[in-house]
């Protein structure tokens, strides 16, 4: 009984030859052929119009084409990740609260600063600097507004509010919820 083969979903760059593998990479990471294949192939006697044609046909071979869609997939994901990272980071800016930053000192009862140390991770976060000038420490933290302004626009959240409609419309069209009504 013959075995079925299973169609490979994974090109193995090994398949390709090293400077198209390159030649991938590059486009990936530049997002211009010509420039991807000027990096990769030796261009020192080539006309532009070789190199643009010689990147074109690259861009039309199968195998180059699913090596660029797993690199770029490849990419998403560590993107995706370090977003999250981000996303994180600028949720720490914008949700700060400066009273983290203080503590009663149990002794004298007294409201001090705290230390980096003994500040929260997401205040640490959200802090932009710290100035000790001889003995008289200042903090500064990043823009609340412009860390929420990003998570925001990252999210879909600016998105337009309202909706022109025209042309020559012969029939009424009414929007509303029907709990508003009186």
């Amino acid at each position: 009984m013959k075995k079925e083969k299973r169609k490979k979903t994974h090109i193995a760059s090994d398949s390709l030859t090293p400077k198209q593998e390159a030649f991938c990479r590059e486009y990936v990471r530049v997002g211009n052929a010509t420039e991807a294949y000027r990096l990769s192939y030796n261009t020192e006697n080539s006309t532009l119009a070789t190199i643009r044609t010689s990147a074109n046909e690259l861009l039309h071979n199968p195998k180059i084409t699913r090596r660029i869609e797993e690199l770029r997939r490849e990419e998403a994901e560590r993107s995706h990740i370090d977003r999250a990272k981000v996303e994180r980071v600028l949720f720490d800016i914008a949700n700060v609260d400066p009273a983290d930053m203080y503590i009663t000192d149990e002794k004298t009862g007294k409201v001090r600063l705290k230390s980096p140390t003994q500040m929260p991770r997401n205040v640490r976060r959200a802090l932009k600097s710290i100035k000790n000038n001889r003995g008289v420490v200042s903090y500064e933290f990043n823009g609340k507004t412009e860390a929420a302004r990003l998570l925001g626009s990252w999210n879909g959240w600016d998105a337009p509010r309202e909706i022109s409609v025209s042309g020559g419309m012969s029939h009424e069209l009414r929007i509303g919820f029907d709990d508003d009504e009186e």
